[in-house]
């Protein structure tokens, strides 16, 4: 496990950590990127609140002792110096850290008043962060239901940049810098970091890794630098082994799901049981959609799925379905009533137990699939050109595709016309200097005649 980092307000992480993680800088350009410095907020950079452990009592009523310990610990943290230096945020994290904390064990009535009585009085006493402290005082009833597991922490902590803030990087599949590679694994290592993290890495580490994986995917990876994540991926294995499935799991999209890498075969069912796999569609533009009925931005994408239907031929573009439902019949249903006559492989036959969401199927699993809808573009030799087009782009990005394969058939058909011109033209040269030396040669017998004796 890390060391707690010290704390001053905030902790400033240098982007030198990232070279030092990645064994130093590859490209004469990483020493004119500049880039943030990596900022963990005083609330995540230390353990302000007893061990989480501590309430995974199995959904046993929380004891009197253990709440007014864990009462303690929020009124210490929220009246510390760097909470009040930065309030709304420094505040956000300790109630959800708070909060979570209260997920597993059954809150009784008096502890529920007694956590809602103390919000009331912190929204009075910073009334400018009322909405903050009201929209955590709302999951309060939720969470004093005892849950399964209680949720995360590195998860809620931001330090990644938001996609729309990544100023340089790539986002339509140019290549990585070394020092935006660098970048990003100190950013994962920091989120690593985080004292809450590492103390439960495995139900920690998913969402981070998502994160990272998300911006891997916008940019084109040098073997070079494939090398380095798959690298930093093994060590943080070695000492996290808790999370070794997950930290596999984002080592195969690094190396096989990302821009520019041949995206891996799909073999399964489609809705009618009958087998297919991806690798029958080369030669194709293909656009793989992960999606299901249950999911609303899924359904969002159905009129622009259908515009593709009716624009696009099938013999240039297909659409491949990756469905998540746990029935089979609605998203059969679906399909007929929304008019998306694509083939689609049914995932959530691995699930029998699902009652509406199947999103753990095998190809989801192996395409390490956790946000929905997920689209990946791959041209017509099988290699991924897209991984995060949605709407209107999702048919820009295709269109692009189509268009470049269209021309470079058409140049393939100019080449090979003009060499078969070439080729005739040559024909044509040879027989007509065959001729030639042919008249030659009888124009030599007949000389040859006129000299013999007579």
């Amino acid at each position: 496990m890390k060391k707690p980092l010290a704390v001053a307000g905030a902790v400033i992480v240098s982007f030198g950590l990232g070279m030092f993680l990645a064994g130093g800088v590859g490209g004469a350009d990483s020493d004119d990127a500049a880039f943030p410095p990596i900022e963990i907020p005083a609330a995540a950079a230390q353990l302000w609140f007893p061990p989480a452990e501590q309430f995974d009592n199995e959904g046993e009523p929380l004891s009197d002792e253990s709440f007014a310990e864990l009462m303690a610990a929020l009124d210490g943290a929220m009246t510390a110096e760097e909470t009040l230096a930065d309030f709304d945020t420094e505040a956000d994290l300790h109630l959800w850290n708070f909060i979570r904390r209260l997920a597993v064990p059954e809150i009784s009535d008096e502890q529920k008043e007694e956590v809602a009585a103390y919000l009331d009085a912190l929204i009075e006493k910073h009334p400018d962060s009322r909405a903050t402290i009201q929209q955590r005082k709302m999951l309060l009833d939720s969470y004093a239901t005892p849950m399964p597991r209680a949720p995360g922490f590195a998860g809620f902590v931001e330090l990644f940049p938001a996609i729309d803030q990544m100023e340089g990087f790539p986002t339509e599949g140019e290549p990585f810098e070394d020092a935006q590679v660098d970048y990003l694994l100190a950013t994962l290592d920091a989120t690593f970091g985080i004292p809450e993290a590492a103390a439960n890495i495995k139900e920690e580490a998913g969402l981070p890794l998502w994160r990272f994986g998300n911006r891997i995917q916008r940019g084109l990876l040098s073997d070079e630098q494939t090398a380095r994540i798959v690298e930093y991926f093994d060590e943080l294995k070695l000492e996290h082994p808790d999370a070794a499935e997950e930290i596999d799991n984002s080592r195969f999209l690094v190396e096989n799901l990302v821009v520019g890498k041949v995206a891996p075969n799909i073999t399964g069912t489609d809705t009618e049981g009958n087998e297919f796999t991806l690798e029958e569609y080369r030669g194709r533009i293909v656009a793989v959609i992960f999606s299901g009925q249950w999911c609303g931005p899924c359904r969002g994408e159905y009129p622009y799925q259908r515009a593709m239907l009716e624009i696009y031929d099938e013999n240039d573009v297909a659409l491949l379905g990756v469905n998540s439902d746990a029935v089979l019949d609605t998203i059969v249903n679906a399909k007929e009533r929304e008019g998306l006559d694509y083939r689609t492989w049914w995932d959530g036959h691995s699930q029998p137990d699902a009652d509406m969401v199947a999103a753990e199927g095998p190809i989801a699993t192996r395409w390490n699939v956790t946000g929905w809808p997920q689209i990946y573009v791959l041209d017509e030799d099988g290699v991924i050109r897209h991984t995060d087009k949605r709407g209107g782009e999702l048919i820009a990005a295709v269109d692009n595709l189509l268009m470049d394969k269209r021309m470079r058939e058409y140049r393939e058909q100019q080449e090979e016309a003009a060499a078969e011109a070439a080729a005739a033209d040559g024909e044509a040269a040879d027989g007509a200097e065959d001729e030639t030396e042919g008249a030659g040669n009888e124009a030599g017998d007949e000389s040859g005649k006129s000299n013999e004796p007579g």
